[in-house]
């Protein structure tokens, strides 16, 4: 452990960001931001934000005060900052520097944890985060208010292996189904969805063009029973089925529709085009959306996005973005110390040893 011995936990945590390795047009996006910000760097802003969204900071106001800390002032090599030179600066970043540090991100989470068919799923959803329309008028969503929607696609392992893949982000009043082809886009992968984003013609598509998929049916589909399949021998697995889905006007392709009884006694119905794995596999598959709503709950509870600290479109675009990097962050940090503590736990002992020797805080979480 002597490496870290001179590294704070603050910087250890934003050491897996390499600036100097992104794409040669993302570098000179910065190089141009810090020839017209001569106060405040990139990668000193890029660093207060994280901080902010991290440390749940409710405003900017907040993270203005917040340099009484002498260790802060230490770290950011700067003793002040203004909470209007910070609402400038976010709405000014380039979102596509953002963009470029996300992807950086997800590709280290990939290569220290290779996905594959068998490994692991995509889990994907959408969340609203509805705004006060005087001040957002920009976000379409409804007479009475505003908002703006993240669609996400969540690369899902096992409960404690799980991060941010892929988003785009629109106004509230745009619908789930048109971002679904923008997040269906690796063969052979298998992604788990909501029934709200059922459409017989897209799962046709996808089973055409070698994606697979798991999702719920509505109550009211129209289900064509062609033959049985040898079920799972559980309790909860009531039957498995090749069937065919629609009316006359469009028939699907031959799916598996699997019945179950959730421990609440109510009855589940899920259609995939998997058939080369178990009835209680394809459930396990469905019961893991659920993690991708508790990811929505933790950004939206744990990291400030429940108040968004600028009024412009960009700036509340670039928080978002933000929010995305700094789950990686600490995921990443998972991955690196190879701890079995949740993601959440590792945040938690990352506020209070913020300023202390990263030895102090990778000890709590390297197991023993």
């Amino acid at each position: 452990m002597d490496k870290y011995k001179t590294n704070s936990a603050f910087n250890k945590w934003f050491s897996s960001i390499k600036l100097n390795l992104l794409p040669s047009p993302i570098q000179k996006k910065i190089v141009d931001f810090d020839k017209y910000h001569k106060k405040l760097s990139f990668f000193q802003a890029l660093q207060l934000f994280l901080h902010g969204i991290n440390d749940e900071k409710e405003s900017l106001r907040e993270m203005d005060a917040a340099f009484v800390s002498k260790e802060l002032q230490k770290e950011m090599d700067m003793t002040s900052i203004s909470y209007s030179q910070l609402s400038r600066t976010l709405s000014k970043i380039d979102s596509e520097i953002l963009l470029a540090i996300f992807s950086q991100l997800v590709s280290q989470a990939k290569n220290k944890r290779p996905v594959t068919k068998r490994n692991s799923l995509y889990l994907i959803d959408s969340s609203t985060f509805s705004l006060n329309q005087n001040l957002y008028q920009w976000a379409d969503f409804r007479k009475t208010k505003s908002g703006v929607k993240l669609h996400l696609k969540l690369c899902f392992m096992d409960n404690e292996h799980l991060y941010p893949d892929e988003f785009t982000l629109t106004n509230a009043v745009e619908h789930d189904t048109n971002q679904l082809e923008v997040l269906v886009n690796q063969p052979e992968a298998t992604y788990v969805f909501d029934r709200g984003y059922l459409d017989f013609e897209r799962l046709d598509t996808m089973h055409s063009q070698g994606y697979f998929f798991v999702t719920r049916i509505k109550k009211n589909t129209k289900v064509h029973v062609l033959e049985p399949l040898v079920a799972s021998k559980s309790e909860s697995v009531i039957s498995d089925q090749m069937v065919a889905l629609g009316a006359q006007n469009h028939l699907t392709s031959r799916f598996r529709l699997e019945t179950v009884q959730d421990k609440k006694g109510k009855t589940l119905q899920f259609i995939t085009n998997r058939f080369d794995c178990s009835s209680t596999d394809i459930a396990e598959m469905c019961k893991a959306r659920w993690q991708i709503e508790l990811f929505f709950k933790h950004i939206k509870q744990h990291m400030t996005i429940k108040k968004f600290f600028s009024r412009s479109e960009k700036g509340v675009v670039n928080q978002l973005i933000l929010a995305m990097i700094a789950s990686l962050l600490t995921y990443l940090i998972k991955l690196k110390t190879k701890s079995n503590q949740s993601v959440f736990q590792i945040k938690r002992f990352f506020r209070y040893l913020l300023f202390q020797p990263a030895e102090e805080w990778f000890n709590l979480l390297i197991p023993t």
